[in-house]
């Protein structure tokens, strides 16, 4: 009998056990930490914000869980996602040391790198021996700048900061004589802070995705997954565009264009017509330019982004052009547009191979646009601009080492920061002198 009873207990422990644990099953609640860094991700009176944030509500898993989100400084909540306090950190660079520890999802949201940025003109790293940096606490770019200065022998007074903008601020205010922010942290805050200018340090090109903890009870609960399949169907559609546009408060109308758009392309069309007159070959010529009208008609509807390749999309693209033309105006540093385009049988086949070649004819700090077709734009900052017959013919060098049939077009314009062009008419510009030398090397051959 006392036995029975015993039994009966126990069953009645593990009934008020299943019960005290059913809302825990029946509605996961996952602790999600996000940090500042607009417009990725910042806090809005209390409100989680940003890229990583409309992803997450995109994807559903804000409505299918009982999700709680945890404001914090990012090294702070990285380490409570080793401890298990946290379930997953948003806008979290993968790199291999931090694969070891955590699961990132595989589809990149965005890309960034990390620039040195200063008060004044810095012509060689060793300027930095002794003097104070500011960095961000537990950031990549400062761990891999660590790196840099301590191979050459430098030994910066590192000030830590909560923020890229604090980091910035610092520099502005000169408590340090440089920072090591992301690339686009400091295009968000440059006219902010107008005393702080980018160097020609450059560095760690990274992919932005979302962190959980290796071994964490959601890796089960197919949330990165859900993710993924979210942040893919919204660069094909474009939508990712679209927020990103919109917290730099742009819109970019890919059905409708503006009458500023249509401005540009008249003033552009009466341009190209005045050569063509000029050179006596209106009818064959005018076709050519008409086609090249066409190419940016279907970049500003052109959707498609992926960031592992490091080509940006056009709506992306020419959001970081404008911000690029600002600094060179700023600044007074040279900037230059490369209109790529290549032609043969096998181009569109071997796309991947063709847009490998022009990520390494890049140099750091520089970035490809995918304007439509087999049409790239080269953005070119600060290094320095190459002649076009250069570019052609390095290109042209590794097309041939890798066995492709293709013909390659180029068109180089220079950015006059007195003018008034914006990213849409410099790179329609760059396109123009693509088509110029596409037919005179037609004609050549005829």
């Amino acid at each position: 009998m006392i036995v029975e009873k015993k039994k009966f207990l126990a069953k009645l422990v593990l009934i008020l056990l299943s019960v005290c644990l059913l809302p825990s099953i029946l509605f996961s609640a996952i602790k999600i930490g996000y940090y500042d860094n607009y417009p990725l991700t910042f806090n809005d009176n209390g409100k989680p914000k940003g890229l990583f944030i409309d992803v997450l509500r995109k994807s559903g898993i804000l409505s299918s869980y009982d999700v709680e989100f945890i404001f914090g400084e990012f090294a702070d909540l990285m380490q409570q996602l080793n401890k298990g306090y946290i379930d997953m950190v948003v806008c979290v660079a993968h790199t291999p040391e931090r694969e070891k520890l955590y699961s990132f999802n595989k589809e990149p949201v965005l890309m960034n790198w990390g620039v040195l940025v200063s008060f004044k003109t810095l012509n060689d790293i060793s300027e930095l021996d002794g003097r104070a940096v500011a960095v961000n606490r537990g950031d990549i770019y400062y761990q891999k700048f660590l790196e840099i200065a301590q191979s050459f022998d430098v030994r910066p007074n590192y000030v830590g900061f909560d923020t890229y903008e604090s980091v910035i601020k610092a520099v502005n205010d000169g408590i340090a004589i440089a920072g090591v922010v992301s690339r686009l942290s400091y295009l968000v805050n440059s006219s902010k802070y107008p005393r702080v200018r980018a160097t020609s340090l450059v560095f760690s090109p990274v992919q932005l995705k979302y962190a959980i903890r290796r071994g964490s009870e959601i890796a089960n609960k197919d949330v990165l997954e859900k993710i993924d399949k979210t942040i893919a169907l919204m660069k094909s559609s474009g939508e990712l565009d679209d927020l990103f546009n919109s917290y730099f408060r742009t819109q970019v109308n890919r059905t409708t264009l503006g009458l500023e758009t249509y401005m540009i392309f008249i003033f552009a069309g009466i341009y190209i017509t005045s050569i063509l007159i000029f050179k006596n070959m209106l009818k064959v010529q005018k076709q050519r330019y008409e086609q090249a009208l066409e190419l940016n008609k279907q970049a500003l509807a052109q959707q498609v982004i992926d960031e592992t390749r490091g080509i940006y999309t056009y709506g992306i693209g020419t959001e970081i052009l404008k911000k690029y033309m600002e600094l060179s105006k700023r600044e007074n540093h040279l900037l230059g547009v490369v209109c790529v385009e290549f032609e043969g049988k096998t181009c569109e086949q071997e796309k991947e191979k063709l847009e490998k070649i022009l990520n390494e004819e890049t140099k750091m700090g520089d970035f490809v646009i995918h304007v439509a077709g087999s049409t790239y734009a080269v953005v070119l900052y600060k290094y320095g601009v190459f002649f076009a017959e250069h570019f052609r013919r390095r290109i042209g060098d590794l097309i041939t080492d890798e066995g492709l049939m293709c013909n390659v077009y180029v068109g180089f314009v220079k950015h006059n920061i007195s003018g008034d062009s914006t990213a849409e008419s410099l790179i329609y510009e760059a396109v123009a002198e693509m088509e110029k030398e596409k037919d005179f090397w037609k004609r050549v051959k005829e």
